[in-house]
C-alpha cells in the first residue's frame, strides 16, 4: 500500500515539475519574441527628427574638449574668438552614432555605479572618468546630454547614461573613436576643400625656397593628335613626363597640413601658383620660419588660415624642375 502511494506522489511530483518547466518556457519565451518588448529595448539616444536642429557640440574627452558649431549649415571648430573648418564627415558620422537606433541593454538604475563605471557629469578631466558628448539646438537647449563610460573586458561595449538620469546602458562602442581623439582631430586641413580636378589646371608656377633664380613654368601643351601634355616653358627641349606631372599635381590639391599656425611672417620665400582653365588661380605661400620638426607655414589666396606642412609633405610640394624629365 505505501509503495503505491509513494508512485502516484512520484507521479505527481513529476508532472509538476513538468508543469513548472513548460510554463517557466513560456514565460522566457514570451520576453524574448515579444515585439512590444523588443521595440522597447531597441532605441536611440539621439531623436533622428532633432538633427535639423542641432547647431553646436560639445565633445569632453580624455584629449581635451572640441567645440563644434553649424554655420551656414556648415560645421566648424571654435576655438575662442577662431573657427576654423572642420571635417564635415566626421561631425556627421557622430551624429549617425548618436541617432542610431540599437540595442542598448538596461544594466542598472543604481546611482552608486556611476562613478566606477565612468559616468560622472563633470566637463573637466578632473572631475570625469569617462567622456561626455552634448548636442544642442536653437537657443542652446540640449538635445542629448550623453556620458561616456569605460569599456566592458573585451573592449567592444562602453557603459552609457543619460546626464540626470538613473538608467545604466551598454552598447557596442561607436563613440570613443570620437571622443578619445585629440580635438585637432577634428580640423578639416585639406589646402583644396573645393575639390579642384587635374585636369583643370593649365599652369604651374613654381618658385622653390629659397632661391628666386630657381622659378620655373610647367605649362599644359596640346599638339593635334598627341593629345594633352607638359612643357617646362622656355626650355621646351626638356620633355616632363606627363605622368609624373599629373601625380605632382594630384599631391598638390589633396595635401593636407599637420596643424593651423598663428600669424604668418612678412616676408615671402617660395609659392605654387596654379592657374586654371576658368581663368582663376589659386596660390601657395611659403615662408622662411621652420620650427624644429622641420614643419612650414604656407597660406592660401582666399584664406584667412595659416597651414602648418609637415617636412615630407612641403619636400613633396617644392620639387625642382629635374625631377619632372623622363
Amino acid at each position: 500500500m505505501k509503495k503505491g502511494v509513494s508512485m502516484v506522489y512520484k507521479k505527481k511530483a513529476a508532472l509538476l515539475s513538468l508543469l513548472v518547466a513548460i510554463l517557466a518556457l513560456v514565460y522566457i519565451l514570451s520576453l524574448v519574441l515579444d515585439p512590444e518588448r523588443q521595440r522597447g529595448r531597441a532605441f536611440a539616444f539621439l531623436d533622428g527628427k532633432l538633427l535639423d536642429l542641432a547647431d553646436r557640440m560639445e565633445i569632453y574627452g580624455p584629449g581635451g574638449t572640441a567645440i563644434l558649431n553649424r554655420r551656414n549649415n556648415v560645421w566648424v571648430f571654435s576655438a575662442g574668438a577662431l573657427e576654423y573648418p572642420a571635417k564635415q564627415g566626421r561631425v556627421n558620422d557622430l551624429l549617425f552614432a548618436l541617432s542610431r537606433k540599437d540595442l542598448y541593454p538596461l544594466r542598472t538604475a543604481s546611482t552608486g555605479a556611476r562613478e566606477s563605471l565612468g559616468l560622472v557629469e563633470g566637463s573637466s578631466v578632473s572631475e570625469r572618468r569617462g567622456s561626455r558628448v552634448i548636442v544642442r539646438g536653437g537657443a542652446g537647449l540640449p538635445l542629448l546630454d550623453l556620458l561616456i563610460g569605460r569599456g566592458d573586458a573585451l573592449g567592444r561595449e562602453v557603459y552609457l547614461a543619460r546626464a540626470g538620469g538613473k538608467e545604466i546602458y551598454s552598447g557596442e562602442d561607436r563613440f570613443t573613436l570620437y571622443t578619445d581623439s585629440a580635438p585637432q582631430s577634428w580640423y578639416d586641413l585639406r589646402l583644396f576643400s573645393e575639390g579642384i580636378n587635374v585636369t583643370v589646371v593649365q599652369q604651374a608656377d613654381i618658385t622653390l625656397p629659397g632661391n628666386e633664380t630657381k622659378s620655373y613654368t610647367l605649362r599644359r601643351h596640346r599638339t593635334e593628335g598627341s593629345g594633352s601634355g607638359w612643357i617646362i616653358a622656355g626650355n621646351e627641349s626638356a620633355a616632363p613626363d606627363s605622368l609624373r606631372v599629373d601625380s605632382w599635381l594630384r599631391s598638390v590639391l589633396e595635401a593636407e597640413a599637420d596643424d593651423f599656425g598663428a600669424e604668418a611672417p612678412a616676408s615671402v620665400e617660395g609659392s605654387i601658383t596654379l592657374r586654371l582653365g576658368d581663368g582663376t588661380s589659386r596660390v601657395i605661400q611659403t615662408y622662411p620660419e621652420t620650427d624644429e620638426e622641420g614643419r612650414r607655414l604656407v597660406t592660401l589666396t582666399d584664406s584667412p588660415f595659416v597651414y602648418v606642412l609637415s617636412e615630407r609633405v612641403f619636400m613633396r610640394l617644392f620639387r625642382e624642375s629635374g625631377y619632372f624629365l623622363k
